[in-house]
């Protein structure tokens, strides 16, 4: 691919290491409240990347529980609260790519299903909401990821053609979003689980580090 002159980046797995926090947030509700136990790996599979709504809707058709969607939302933000999101650590490298793509003279932005709140605190404490030109969080959006919505609404933003863009995932749904919304995405993951779900990304990649060698190829 080349002429590209903007990256999106997605945030929860791709640039911060957040799927740890939510699963410890998450797992002692989900036994406390309904006796249901998970582990990290089973996390992974079927609940990391996805939105609040989603998750709750799989409990309920999947593991046949009762789960209220709005009791869970104020459940998971009790706890997120307490628990301090500051404390969530970057993906190896991100600091690196953010300033690689920046100094190539390329436009970032951030497109994510967490609420802005989740993007200040956690950008914040790493000093890393100066990198991008707007963010499309949660709430700006009616669908959320995997509907297009979200990326449609950043190509909007940018005022660029499409063939211009670069998307970087880690999910299989956020791919689904960016590929649907007419993007090139590049998907970035160790979860052998995820890379097995990930067949329509353009390009599949371990971390951080190997995303900007390929971003900075892209002239």
């Amino acid at each position: 691919m080349n002429n590209v002159n903007a990256v999106l980046f997605d945030l929860d797995g791709t640039l911060i290491d957040s799927e740890y926090f939510y699963f410890s947030n998450w797992a002692p509700i989900l036994e406390n409240d309904y006796g249901l136990k998970i582990d990290f790996d089973e996390w992974i599979s079927n609940f990391a990347g996805h939105t609040l709504s989603r998750n709750v809707q799989m409990l309920n058709n999947d593991y046949k529980l009762n789960v209220d969607e709005e009791d869970m939302w104020f459940a998971t933000r009790s706890r997120y609260a307490k628990a301090n999101m500051k404390n969530i650590r970057l993906m190896p490298h991100a600091k690196d790519i953010l300033d690689a793509v920046k100094d190539s003279g390329k436009e970032l932005g951030l497109v994510t299903s967490s609420f802005q709140s989740t993007v200040e605190t956690v950008l914040g404490e790493h000093k890393l909401l100066k990198y991008f030109k707007f963010f499309v969080t949660r709430e700006l959006v009616e669908n959320p990821k995997p509907n297009p919505e979200p990326y449609l609404l950043a190509v909007n933003k940018l005022m660029i053609p499409k063939e211009e863009i670069v998307v970087v995932e880690d999910t299989s749904t956020g791919c689904t979003a960016a590929k649907e919304a007419g993007l090139y995405c590049i998907a970035v993951t160790k979860q052998e689980v995820e890379k097995k779900r990930l067949t329509h990304a353009d390009q599949v990649l371990n971390d951080l580090a190997e995303v900007k060698k390929s971003l900075l190829s892209m002239n």
